[in-house]
């Protein structure tokens, strides 16, 4: 009796490991397109910069799944476009965006550009002559309560935007591209700590940049300027990097922050 009990036990064990196999190769596993590194991405989006009419494509660009290349956090300003990132029409780019492009307002829309599309690039981008930073130097405390507690976490670039220039007598404009350099540097910062096992098994870039709409760094209106990648912010240093190393003089023109010579 005990003998026939084990081989039932033992049949039984058999089928419930080959159901739960035939479960796990029935759930649908979500297809990535592969074997494009970021170095290609980030060439591309600085392409656009040169050829905005008509960038250059990325190879396979066709979508025929969610598989894009690029988690795109970006502001909610209407005059802020996909075309400024990659080409028209591509399908490449998996957009979020809330008032100053901030990780904790949609932490879990970004969570599912980056762990489940598996984007190898993050990134986040603030604009010139941003309205919702105007108004959170400008007019905060009449703003309706909920737009409020959406940019009161903007606290802390805010707080080391005015450090670091409180013994200067700003124009507003300058004020608000200085807020957003720090919002940028911030936001990158956040996304590396939530994102450190990607980054540190190279699976994942962050990178910081500036849609300058209004043209306040001379290199042209609606251009990207790339300004942090991996927390490296530095002028002098991000064309070093290796993801940088390889670009054509034409494109370094538009990594850092310092405006252009007039």
């Amino acid at each position: 009796m005990m003998k026939l009990s084990t081989h039932i036990l033992f049949f039984l064990c058999i089928l419930l490991g080959l159901h739960a196999t035939a479960n796990a190769q029935m759930r649908p596993i979500l297809k990535h397109r592969a074997g494009v590194p970021p170095f290609a991405i980030l060439k591309t989006i600085m392409e656009t910069n040169l050829s905005p009419a008509t960038p250059p494509a990325l190879a396979n660009a066709k979508m025929a799944n969610q598989a894009p290349y690029i988690t795109w956090l970006a502001d909610s300003d209407a005059r802020v476009e996909p075309r400024f990132i990659l080409p028209a029409g591509s399908g490449l780019i998996y957009t979020v965006r809330n008032l100053a492009n901030q990780i904790v307002n949609s932490r879990g829309a970004i969570d599912y550009g980056v762990r489940y599309l598996h984007t190898p690039v993050l990134l986040i981008t603030g604009n010139t002559d941003s309205e919702a930073l105007t108004i959170l130097l400008t007019n905060h405390d009449d703003l309706p309560t909920a737009i409020q507690a959406d940019l009161d976490h903007l606290f802390l670039p805010a707080r080391d935007a005015a450090q670091g220039k409180k013994k200067e007598k700003l124009p507003l404009a300058k004020k608000v591209q200085t807020l957003m350099e720090k919002n940028i540097d911030h936001q990158v910062d956040r996304a590396m700590k939530l994102y450190q096992d990607r980054i540190r098994v190279s699976r994942l870039v962050i990178i910081g940049a500036v849609l300058d709409i209004a043209n306040q760094y001379g290199r042209g209106k609606n251009k990207l300027l790339i300004i942090n990648i991996n927390g490296e912010r530095r002028d002098s240093a991000l064309g070093r990097l290796p993801i940088t190393k390889g670009l054509r003089p034409e494109l370094k023109k538009f990594l850092g922050r310092k405006p252009a010579s007039r």
